[in-house]
Formats: structure tokens, sequence, C-alpha cells
């Protein structure tokens, strides 16, 4: 297998602009999806890396003009092959056009019309031949948070200004709680007649299209658990326990009419503070950190904290 060209970030997120504009994700010549968070990764379904139109083998030269993004397996399957090659399945050609080369795909459908060139230096061009390739299924990945809490005394107040952390912290005002000691949802004005009641607040951040969505939601889930211990030391709540996952809906209209009551009503069981999903696990750093780990009811144990985050907070415990 040819080695590919490894470009550092920087380098490579100026060509993705460069080719694809602002989008996070996009379509390679090959149509193959990629996406700008997973350069250089092989173990994402949209990694992606920078290849020679012209190989360097064929005096090919390392500039702008000669680079083009594509995913990691379009870049395998094109290696060094000059003039023609194949990639996903489609036939292509390098053809010098003035001072540069170009990638022309080869139609089978357009029996007798001129080959179709694609100058990825031109952005109108690029543009139209995107939105030809591009995948019109609407796919949707919501990210949601489910925190269990045990609460041992009166604290309505206390409730309403958790959520209100919550919705900061997560960057959302969707968050649902449910009272699993009643059976019903809260209700913050009723009397108390429990002296210990288990609450569970379900947080939904919407659509995390990328791994690098993905890696933040996680992220902000590691100082939810990183402040754990300082809730249970400095309010009535007794335990807390936090699950992040991802819910796949293969449209938006879907997504709208049921992400809130597939994912509200979903209940989770596990042992210990944090756990994620496959779908976060995959997509994230968690893939590396918990290899060859169990799963507890599709769930994985992902205890982990933020030192120096939770080194500051032992100061005031």
């Amino acid at each position: 297998m040819k080695k590919f060209m490894d470009l550092n970030k920087e380098t490579a997120s100026r060509l993705w602009v460069q080719q694809f504009g602002k989008r996070q994700k996009a379509i390679d010549f090959a149509g193959r999806e990629i996406a700008k968070a997973a350069y250089n990764d092989r173990n994402s379904n949209y990694g992606w890396n920078v290849d020679h139109i012209l190989p360097l083998s064929r005096g090919g030269k390392t500039a702008d003009h000669n680079l083009v993004c594509c995913h990691i397996l379009t870049n395998d399957e094109k290696a060094d092959k000059f003039p023609c090659f194949k990639a996903n399945s489609k036939e292509f050609e390098i053809r010098k056009r003035q001072n540069h080369y170009e990638i022309v795909a080869k139609s089978a459908d357009q029996k007798g019309e001129d080959d179709k060139v694609v100058n990825f230096l031109d952005v109108a061009q690029g543009l139209k031949y995107w939105k030809q390739c591009k995948s019109d299924s609407g796919d949707v990945f919501v990210g949601y948070i489910k925190i269990r809490v045990e609460i041992s005394d009166q604290c309505d107040q206390l409730l309403d200004r958790y959520r209100k952390f919550l919705a900061e912290l997560f960057g959302t005002e969707s968050i649902f709680a449910e009272d699993y000691s009643i059976g019903y949802p809260i209700n913050y004005a009723m009397s108390w007649q429990q002296h210990q009641r288990i609450y569970v607040f379900t947080v939904i951040v919407g659509n995390i299209p990328t791994k690098e969505d993905t890696e933040n939601l996680l992220d902000d889930c590691i100082v939810l658990n990183t402040y754990n211990d300082y809730f249970i030391s400095n309010t009535e709540f007794e335990n807390i326990q936090i699950t992040c996952g991802m819910k796949y809906y293969d449209s938006y209209l879907k997504m709208s009419l049921n992400s809130k009551k597939d994912i509200v009503d979903k209940q989770v069981q596990f042992t210990g503070s944090l756990a994620i999903d496959e779908l976060v696990k995959i997509n994230s750093s968690a893939e590396k950190e918990l290899k060859d780990k169990i799963s507890q009811n599709g769930f994985y144990l992902y205890d982990f904290t933020f030192k120096k985050l939770r080194k500051n907070l032992e100061k005031i415990i």
C-alpha cells in the first residue's frame, strides 16, 4: 500500500477550506464522504488525506494547484497510477490543462458527451460537482446526556439551579426532568412527602455531525463528572450517575418527531459515575482508551475526570 502524504493539520485544514469552504463534511471527487475533523484518521469512516493530482513519481509538485483533499480509501486506490486509475468503482483520468493537471471523471451513463472535468480550484464548478455527489439522506446523530441524581431533602430550588447549570454547560434549553420516585414529571411547586427522591435529567444537544462535535460532547460530560464530588459534598445530592450517548435518525423530520420521546423514555442502568454508548465510543478518543472493554447494557464505563479542574475543586470541597 502506498504511504500517503502526511501534511501538518494546519496546512491540511487550509487546503480543505480552499476546496470545500466552511462546511464540516464534503464529498471527495470519487463520491466518498469525508469530515474535516477526521483528517488522517484511518479509524473513521470519514477519514481523509491530501494527495498529489499528478504523482510525485511523474514530476508532480507539492503545490496547492496539484493537491486534492480526498478520502483515505480514494487515496489508496489512486496511489501513483497515471494517467488512468479507478477509485470507488469509478474510472478517472489525469489530464494536463494549460499549466496544471486536473482529474477527469469518466461517466459511463453519459455516452457521446465530453468527459467531465473537475477543476478543484474552481469553486463554482467544485460546488456544483459536490452537490451532485452529496447524499440527500439527511442523516442526523442526536447527542444526549442523562443525569440520574439521588436527593435526600426538600431541594426544589437546588434542582432548578442544577438544571440551569446543565443548560449553561451543554448550551441547550432542551432539558427534561422526571421524578422516578413518584412516576410523573417534576413539578417544582409540589409539596414533598418523601425524604429521598430519584430524578433523571435528560439533556438533548441536537445534531452532532462530526467526530469533533462528539469529542466536545464527551469533554462536557467529563467536566460534569469532575464536578460530581463537589455537588455531593456541598448539596443534598447523595449520588450522581451520567450517561452520554447518540441516537441515529435518517432524517431531520424523524428526529424532530421522535427524538424527545425516544431519548427521554430510554432507561439506562450501569454501575459507576460516567458511561458512554457505542456511537460516542467509536467517534471519540474513547475508542482507544476502551479497547477490549466490555459494555454494560450497551454502555461502557468511562469514569474520567479533568485533573486540573478536580485539583482546584478539592481546595473548596
